[in-house]
């Protein structure tokens, strides 16, 4: 989808003044094991979890379907609320959201040169190889001293459990992912401007989907 597309129009959502103040460099939720990681924490923890994901892509039934469909919402709606801040995506719908908020900040030299042996060796699709690239600089940034952020959701936390909970999808001939009967169509990123989150973020929500979802299916048999 090419840059008129992600320029397109869409339903009117504007984020009010009080929801965008500055934060700490470290977020709310951050764990305290983060905390006491050192200024590289968030990017080390960040790599670690990318490099225990299975990138294997699902081939037929997708047995998390419900809930990896509603992580994929859940990202492209936090993605359209940073698109918004940044006046617009450079690409859509994965996007550097790091290097578009500080240009000037770089992966730790170790961080980077093991991110990129991982890649090499692990990492089959273009699209995921961006997405761990960005999200690693996402996590830099949030590593870097003296960083004021807007008081947004993580970007791409949804996205980094989609993959912990089955690995890589991709965007079909329809501009939509398929996660096994289950389509989460790609729209210009206004589309996806909400106040409301597609889904909580917690394993016992997420199970709670997948297993209904199942029991459903096994039903409609």
């Amino acid at each position: 989808m090419g840059d008129d597309a992600a320029k397109a129009g869409g339903p009117e959502f504007k984020i009010r003044p009080g929801q965008l103040k500055d934060a700490a460099p470290t977020f709310e939720n951050q764990s305290k094991a983060l905390k006491e990681a050192g200024r590289h924490g968030m990017s080390t923890a960040m790599m670690d979890r990318l490099a225990a994901i299975d990138w294997t892509y699902p081939v037929g039934h997708d047995v998390r379907a419900a809930s990896r469909s509603r992580l994929m919402a859940e990202y492209l709606r936090r993605a359209s609320l940073w698109a918004q801040v940044l006046g617009g995506p450079p690409r859509w719908p994965y996007f550097d959201i790091a290097g578009a908020l500080a240009p000037e900040v770089r992966v730790d030299p170790e961080v980077a040169e093991r991110l990129e042996e991982y890649i090499e060796k692990h990492v089959e699709f273009v699209s995921a190889e961006f997405v761990c690239r960005a999200a690693v600089r996402w996590a830099t940034l949030r590593d870097t001293p003296g960083v004021q952020l807007p008081d947004l959701p993580d970007p791409f936390e949804p996205l980094i459990l989609m993959y912990e909970r089955g690995g890589e999808v991709l965007y079909d001939d329809s501009w939509a992912f398929n996660f096994g009967g289950r389509a989460v169509r790609i729209t210009p990123w206004r589309d996806h401007l909400s106040a409301e989150p597609a889904t909580a973020l917690d394993l016992a929500t997420l199970d709670s989907l997948d297993h209904e979802y199942e029991r459903a299916d096994v039903d409609r048999q």
